[in-house]
């Protein structure tokens, strides 16, 4: 088979340079990253065992780059997504898999929070499907990923709300409060966090006065006002 060689010197299989070339003019590739890629993908193609792997890459890539994920995010679900191929997990389509290995990655990390439905804006896929394909993976290769701290959502949520900076620091602190509180007394246990981040926001600011609807804070934290208005009801009864 005949190979490439680059003027740093590197030889590069025809495989390889032809899903580089097919992918240069594919929505999921960057350029900046194109040739560190490619050493990477002919390194795969003469793996038997990860052929299945070289599209999958840029599928990570593009979908790691629009979340704006850091690369030991990347390096874990990609790690996933291996495993996965190995035991024959299967999801509806090899990118709802992917986009489910991402958002496992993400569970795993203390550092790193996305939403699902961040996940879904950035992949365009449902987030119900990536939330199946998740409880697939999450259940056959036993992760150990748990829930969010709902005090990750804070920063986030406060900061979408137009306070003035003073005011923003003191909506956080308090909503920290709160949640401090309620984790002592095992409130929040199993639940999504973004629902308990979005009440404790809701009730600071209504403690500084500062005049946010639940619709606003809600849409803030990816929820509905439902949702916000029940995690509110748990949260004031510890905080009355």
């Amino acid at each position: 088979m005949r190979d490439t060689v680059f003027k740093t010197g590197h030889i590069i299989s025809l495989p390889a340079l032809t899903i580089m070339v097919i992918s240069l003019f594919s929505r999921n590739f960057y350029l900046s990253e194109n040739y560190y890629v490619l050493l990477k993908l002919d390194k795969i193609l003469k793996s038997p065992d990860e052929r299945y792997l070289p599209m999958a890459l840029f599928d990570f890539n593009d979908l790691t780059k629009k979340l704006s994920l850091p690369s030991i995010i990347k390096k874990e679900a990609i790690g996933i997504y291996k495993k996965v191929h190995k035991k024959k997990i299967t999801g509806r389509t090899t990118k709802v898999m992917i986009s489910a290995c991402i958002y496992a990655a993400i569970r795993n990390s203390p550092d790193v929070s996305r939403t699902l439905l961040e996940i879904e804006r950035a992949s365009n896929f449902k987030k119900k499907s990536i939330q199946t394909c998740y409880r697939r993976i999450n259940k056959e290769l036993e992760l150990e990923t748990g829930l969010p701290d709902p005090k990750q959502k804070l920063g986030k949520i406060s900061n979408s709300l137009n306070l003035s900076p003073i005011k923003t620091e003191l909506v956080k602190r308090t909503a920290r409060k709160i949640l401090d509180d309620a984790k002592k007394r095992a409130v929040m246990a199993g639940k999504n966090p973004n629902g308990f981040a979005a009440a404790a926001v809701y009730l600071a600011c209504k403690i500084h006065k500062a005049s946010q609807t639940q619709r606003e804070i809600a849409n803030a934290a990816d929820i509905t006002e439902l949702i916000l208005r029940q995690r509110k009801k748990e949260l004031e009864k510890f905080n009355t």
